[in-house]
């Protein structure tokens, strides 16, 4: 079968992308390695639209309940492995299957990049955060410490000075 699109990736975009294809009955399928994607791994949330105050776990849950009301076709977990163009469709190889759709969306978002210093697994969320326009406003009035390098560090730093 040949879907007319598939969506790589179930974080906010994805998952949005998925409402829009099935809300035009599309053929679509959505190839996911988790639901919520790095929404659902953060702790408490207060800078997303409709919410002052959601926990990443909550939010992953609301996004699953809605994509349950279009009865999204899904395949979790899978990890695409392989992207490939075959003249007017795309082959997309998974850790499980393949899928054939002449449209892809990929919105397979992105994973902090860890230090791997002791500690940070027991802090990540609790205090330890890899988004400083996330979740800076969390750490007003106390001492923080950017720790990087280049652009992005400098770009993280000065915003928190604000």
């Amino acid at each position: 079968m040949v879907y007319d699109l598939i969506i790589v990736g179930a974080g906010p975009a994805g998952i949005t992308a998925a409402v829009y294809a099935a809300r035009k009955r599309m053929n679509f399928l959505l190839v996911t390695g988790d639901i919520g994607g790095q929404a659902a791994w953060s702790g408490d949330i207060e800078n997303y639209t409709g919410y002052q105050f959601v926990t990443g776990p909550e939010l992953a849950a609301k996004f699953e309940e809605h994509m349950r009301t279009y009865n999204i076709p899904v395949k979790e977990p899978e990890r695409v492995v392989e992207l490939d163009k075959r003249g007017s469709s795309v082959r997309i190889k998974t850790d499980k299957a393949e899928y054939e759709s002449r449209t892809v969306i990929i919105a397979s978002g992105k994973k902090s990049k860890e230090l791997g210093v002791p500690g940070e697994k027991e802090y990540k969320n609790r205090g330890l955060a890899y988004c400083a326009t996330c979740d800076g406003p969390l750490f007003s009035g106390k001492s923080v410490a950017v720790i990087g390098g280049g652009n992005s560090a400098l770009d993280a730093a000065l915003g928190l000075i604000k």
